[in-house]
Order: C-alpha cells, then sequence, then structure tokens
C-alpha cells in the first residue's frame, strides 16, 4: 500500500559498526550475517508516491492511528452538531422551520449526530465531503426533505477541467449514472492541483510515517509467523578479534547438539549474546508508531495526549476545549453553511451556527470568571452583574476594587534625582 525510501549506504556501513559482533569480516562464525549484507547493499525500496483515495480509504479500514484521530473529531463534530441553531435576516433564532427537521431527521436511517460524523469522517479523511441533498419541485420548490453522505472515495466529477464549472458527478457502483449539482453539494479544502474538484486530504500529509509504521509491522508480523532465531552466541575474540576455529566448532555442538535441548549448557570460553531484534521495540516499531501518530495529530490539531489516554482531568478538559474549538465547531459550521449555500438561504440573510453559549466545557467555571474580574480590579456592581446580581445604588459600588496599599503614579511626586548633587 505504502513506499519507503531506505537509508543511504554510508548510514548503512556507520549502523553496522556501532552493533558490535553483527559484522566481522576476519571472523567464519559471522559469515551468515555477511551474505545478509552482500544481499543488503544497494537495495532499494519504491519511492514514496501519491496516495489515490482508495488508498486513502484502506489506511482508515486498516490504520489503528488513522482511525482513531479521524474519528475522534468526527464524533466530536456529531456532538457539536446538536448546538446548530437557524437565524434569521433579523437575526432572530427561528424555533420552527423546515431545515430544522432535517437536521433533526436527515433520512430513514441517520439522525443528525450520526450524520454530522458520517460527513466529518468524509471530509478529514480526503479533504472534501459530498451530499445528496436533492431538492423538491412543485409547492415544496427548493425544499429538501432528505440527504445522504456520499462516500467521497467513490464520487468522480464530470466536467471540462477545474477552472469550468462542473455539472454533474458520478458513483461508483450505482446504476444512476450521473447525479446533477442541483441535487449535490460539497464541502472540500483547498487543493493547490488546479485539475481536480477534490479537496486535500490531510493523510497524504502523514503517509511516508504510515508506510514506516506499516512496514515495520509486517516485519514483525513476519519474525512471529516464521518463529526466527531471536538471539545470536558467537565466541569472543582475543585483544585482535581472532576466534579459534576449535571456539566456534565447540560452541556449534553444546548450543545446537541433541543432547543440550532444553537444558543449561556450560561453555568454557568466552561468548558474545547478540540479540537479532525480534521484539517490537527492537525493530523500532514502538517509536515509528508514536511518530506516525504524532504527525496526524499534527496535521488534525489533535492533543497527542489524549490519544495515548494520558492526559490528566484538567489537561483533559482544556484538550477537549481545544478540540471543540479548532475541529468540532469549525467543521460543524461549515457543513452547515454548505447546506444553506445549497438551498439558496444564504441568500436571503440566514445563518446556520452553533451556539457557543450552550456548550458547558467552553464556558468559564465561576471561580475563574470572579479571579479573572479580582485580577482587573472590577467594581463590586461588575462582579454582581456577572454572577446575575442586582446593582447596589452607592457610589462605593462602581468604584474599582483594589488591594490594599496598591498606588498608581508617584506617590512622592516631582523628585529631582540631581537635588543632592548639586546641593
Amino acid at each position: 500500500m505504502f513506499g519507503i525510501k531506505i537509508v543511504s549506504e554510508k548510514e548503512y556501513n556507520g549502523l553496522k559498526t556501532e552493533i558490535k559482533g553483527y559484522y566481522d569480516s576476519v571472523n567464519e562464525v559471522n559469515e551468515y550475517l555477511r551474505a545478509i549484507d552482500a544481499q543488503m547493499k544497494g537495495a532499494k525500496l519504491p519511492s514514496f508516491q501519491t496516495m489515490g483515495r482508495e488508498q486513502i480509504k484502506e489506511a482508515y479500514e486498516t490504520s489503528a492511528a488513522v482511525m482513531g484521530v479521524v474519528n475522534y473529531i468526527a464524533e466530536n463534530v456529531g456532538e457539536v452538531s446538536r448546538y446548530l441553531e437557524l437565524q434569521n435576516g433579523k437575526g432572530e433564532y427561528v424555533e420552527t422551520h423546515w431545515v430544522l427537521d432535517l437536521l433533526r431527521h436527515p433520512n430513514d436511517r441517520f439522525n443528525l449526530r450520526r450524520f454530522a460524523t458520517a460527513w466529518a469522517v468524509n471530509k478529514l479523511l480526503f479533504g472534501d465531503a459530498w451530499v445528496y441533498a436533492p431538492t423538491a419541485v412543485g409547492k415544496n420548490l427548493g425544499k429538501v426533505s432528505e440527504m445522504y453522505v456520499i462516500p467521497s472515495w467513490k464520487v468522480s466529477t464530470n466536467s471540462d477541467g477545474a477552472s469550468h464549472p462542473f455539472k454533474s458527478i458520478t458513483i461508483t457502483g450505482t446504476k444512476k449514472n450521473d447525479i446533477g449539482m442541483e441535487d449535490v453539494f460539497e464541502s472540500f479544502d483547498y487543493n493547490l492541483d488546479d485539475t481536480t474538484f477534490f479537496g486535500t486530504s490531510k493523510v497524504v500529509s502523514a503517509a511516508v510515517y504510515l508506510s514506516v509504521m506499516e512496514k515495520g509491522m509486517r516485519r514483525e508480523l513476519h519474525s512471529l509467523d516464521n518463529g526466527g532465531a531471536a538471539t545470536l552466541v558467537t565466541p569472543k575474540g582475543d585483544d585482535t578479534g581472532v576466534v579459534l576455529p576449535q571456539y566456534a566448532d565447540s560452541l556449534e555442538q553444546q548450543m545446537n547438539g541433541r543432547k543440550s535441548f532444553n537444558k543449561n549448557v556450560a561453555i568454557r570460553f568466552p561468548v558474545e549474546v547478540h540479540q537479532l531484534g525480534s521484539a517490537p521495540i527492537d525493530l523500532s516499531i514502538l517509536e515509528t508508531h508514536k511518530e506516525a501518530v504524532t504527525a496526524l495529530c499534527f496535521v488534525y490539531k489533535v492533543p497527542v495526549d489524549l490519544y495515548y489516554g494520558q492526559a490528566k482531568y484538567e489537561n483533559a478538559k482544556e484538550a477537549k476545549k481545544t478540540i471543540y474549538e479548532q475541529n468540532a465547531i469549525p467543521l460543524a459550521n461549515e457543513f452547515a453553511e454548505d447546506l444553506l449555500h445549497h438551498l439558496g438561504m444564504d441568500k436571503e440573510g440566514y445563518e446556520l451556527k452553533v451556539n457557543t453559549d450552550n456548550i458547558s466545557v467552553l464556558q468559564d467555571k465561576p471561580g475563574d470568571v470572579l479571579d479573572n474580574l479580582t485580577k482587573m480590579h472590577a467594581t463590586l456592581n461588575e462582579m454582581r452583574e456577572a454572577y446575575g446580581y442586582g446593582r447596589i445604588e452607592e457610589d462605593w459600588a462602581d468604584q474599582p476594587m483594589l488591594p490594599m496599599g496598591t498606588m498608581f503614579g508617584n506617590e512622592y511626586g516631582d523628585i529631582d534625582i540631581n537635588e543632592n548633587a548639586n546641593a
């Protein structure tokens, strides 16, 4: 699925010198390792290629890191979508409207939370999300009774190029060949490629890390499946690095002989033990996985501590607030804006957006509000107003509340610092 670029020969040679006993041009006991070295020289893996849309889908389905980060954000989009509120051209909140009915029940299978989550998964993965929302004709002209999220990887556009408007899309695997844009709307991230109508996928930005992680995991699974040797024992050479042949023969007989099976073996000469790296930590799989997760969290603006569950209570609240402010709320508002544009209601001054006043995690705690007001030397009436209490009709209640000993300006008046010098 993915591809990586191997380290340079210079780096490889340096690595060999760092790992004692893995490569020795003198000792015959290392013949096996020298054979591996000969095969590795000049080896190259395919260079990294841009991921296609089906490959992005595959990365989501097979990578816990991709699915974990994307689903976490998408589920938060679904949560905040219930705070979407409609305002008319006068800025008044509208309690009853057919658009609100549509949002509550987008179709027979999805409620708003599931719908918004599905929309966000596609938007986050592919950089674009497509919604089938056919408008009615006749007396219900312009109204939409149901809408569906179209899997982005199935969509292809029909046009003469990105510089020209396109009139329809084609959905892979459906009987209906073309769907007119009057029944579809797209949400997308800007794409530098001016030959496409698709958005830019954030997954591609972290694909090289995912590639390394995938290949490391495949290597580890291969090692476990084949039950390869985890440890190599070799005779230890003298000060010049020379190993006597009889030591090598004796070690072979004592370690691999039938009589030594499942027994402790006493060896009467120095040996060296080399770990061949079958454990995930030896193969750097765990570190590579962390790097891949970090890259994903970076491009998606997700605190890494949240992914690993390391955030403390207070930090978790702040992280949740960050997810809402940087991801969930902007995405929910983007969906709402594109929906109203599709319906033409934005031209009438309607707005559909998340009311953040109703989201408790975004609100300051009473103690925090009081602390901030105190630091600002607010008046008593300002503090009372912040907590919903009535005013005190006294002049002192409108004076800044300052700590004892607080002074502004120069209490000594004008002082000539050169007065004593001139005396």
